[in-house]
């Protein structure tokens, strides 16, 4: 298959990683494939030093022609059967794109969306198929009449190998507390996400401040220039709470499934949340999980059975679960292993890239009843 993933910003995050991700899959799988972003960006830069193919395109203004003529003539060149747009400004310039191949519209945010008519004519007519990360998010385009039902696919998170067969996990765990100053004996949390107000590292570290047995708190994460106010708060707060010592800012690491490995549980705070790939690393580390009861963290965070889920936005409230695995010993350590069966069954990588390409060709037999025979995807 010939494949175009698309990126449209600069800054990166849990959707650019999973989307290089997804390119050097299928990559290694024998499918021709590209990713296109500004030159100017961290995905386009990361791509590059990780040896993928990448084209420099800038997406800013999506519906100038000389952006379309230009996207169009790479489609052609490359002879690409299918774009996979991520964000909106990709979308709208590969909506131009409907007679050379097939479109599918990938949405890795829950944020609810307003059903304008433009907006509804853009969704259901400038894309073949679309891709949720989330039950949830794919539910709330079906109601507000963006998206069809025989036209959209779920699929979630996944951990990739590194995560289900970590290599010595007792020297890696004394190795990093000794890196990052975690005393060998402390009860260890580890928080993954970028940091900005919508993760909740905020009402975590007010949750920390009302544990007993001293735990200590790991935040693995970077904040971009819009929240750098925001993670200045956050060490002050810390500085406030008497809690310096006891949580540890890393900031961005590619070495998350060994500073899982290193912790003794992972906490996710957020606001807001699609379906979070750190909730299925954990699940694969065999580490328990406590998360907010947001957008599609229920969908396989479930209460006691795999994880511990609490409001958002209450540090009492996450406290309180926080201390119920710090003291749950056994029962504790059966909820990961429930957790850790689901990651092996469902959220494999290999699973979901399955997954994909299947929704890849059924976005390819939807464009090719739409402008055969002159489909690109129509050869044998």
């Amino acid at each position: 298959m010939r494949i175009l993933h698309t990126i449209p910003g600069r800054n990166w995050g849990g959707m650019e990683h999973r989307t290089m991700e997804q390119v050097r899959w299928l990559q290694a799988h024998g499918h021709s494939v590209w990713l296109a972003a500004p030159a100017d960006g961290e995905p386009y830069r990361r791509a590059v030093a990780a040896g993928l193919p990448t084209v420099a395109f800038d997406f800013d203004r999506p519906w100038r022609p000389a952006t379309i003529r230009a996207l169009r003539r790479m489609v052609i060149e490359k002879d690409v059967e299918v774009i996979d747009s991520h964000v909106t400004r990709d979308a709208k310039a590969a909506a131009a794109c409907l007679d050379l191949c097939a479109v599918v519209r990938s949405r890795h945010v829950n944020q609810p969306l307003k059903p304008t008519a433009i907006r509804r004519l853009q969704w259901r007519l400038g894309a073949d198929h679309v891709i949720t990360v989330a039950e949830c998010t794919r539910r709330h385009l079906l109601e507000i009449g963006l998206a069809d039902p025989r036209r959209s696919t779920a699929i979630g998170g996944w951990a990739d190998e590194r995560f289900f067969d970590l290599p010595d996990p007792v020297a890696t765990r004394a190795r990093l507390r000794a890196d990052l100053g975690v005393a060998e004996q402390a009860f260890c949390w580890v928080c993954v996400g970028m940091i900005r107000p919508d993760k909740g590292q905020n009402h975590l570290i007010e949750a920390l401040a009302r544990l007993a047995g001293l735990p200590t708190l790991v935040i693995v994460g970077s904040a971009t220039e819009e929240c750098a106010g925001f993670e200045a708060e956050l060490h002050r707060r810390v500085g406030e709470l008497g809690l310096a010592g006891r949580v540890v800012f890393t900031g961005y690491r590619d070495d998350v499934s060994e500073l899982m490995q290193m912790g003794d549980a992972v906490v996710i705070p957020s606001l807001t949340e699609a379906q979070p790939r750190v909730a299925v690393q954990a699940f694969a580390v065999g580490k328990p999980v406590v998360a907010s009861a947001v957008g599609g963290v229920p969908e396989i965070v479930i209460d006691g059975e795999t994880g511990w889920l609490v409001p958002p936005a209450e540090p009492a409230g996450l406290a309180a679960a926080m201390a119920e695995v710090m003291a749950g010993g056994a029962a504790a350590a059966a909820v990961a292993a429930n957790a850790r069966h689901l990651a092996e069954r469902d959220m494999r990588f290999d699973r979901r890239m399955a997954e994909t390409l299947e929704t890849y060709r059924t976005a390819m037999a939807h464009a090719r009843r739409r402008i055969f025979p002159r489909f690109r995807g129509n050869r044998p």
